[in-house]
């Protein structure tokens, strides 16, 4: 699972976007990642979280999506390119 957020406040000058992503690991388990930083500018962190059953790895991705898009987050329908 893969989902874009973006967020845009002309307010408080915040032009920010966050990515989340669903995708397994070489030993069966599951991981969660977070990426966020300013749009067009360098910069950003990433966060990881590690889950050992699928079942807990989206209930902890829906989580983070509802989270985020209370917190202003929209999200952004993305084209995965084919190479």
């Amino acid at each position: 699972m893969y989902l874009r957020f973006e967020k845009f406040s002309h307010r408080d000058g915040q032009h920010r976007y966050l990515v989340l992503s669903l995708t397994p690991t070489l030993f069966g388990d599951w991981c969660v990642v977070q990426s966020t930083g300013p749009i067009g500018q360098p910069g950003g962190q990433e966060r990881r979280t590690y889950c050992p059953t699928l079942d807990e790895a989206q209930s902890l991705f829906e989580s983070t999506r509802e989270r985020q898009v209370k917190r202003g987050f929209v999200p952004i329908p993305v084209q995965m390119g084919l190479f």
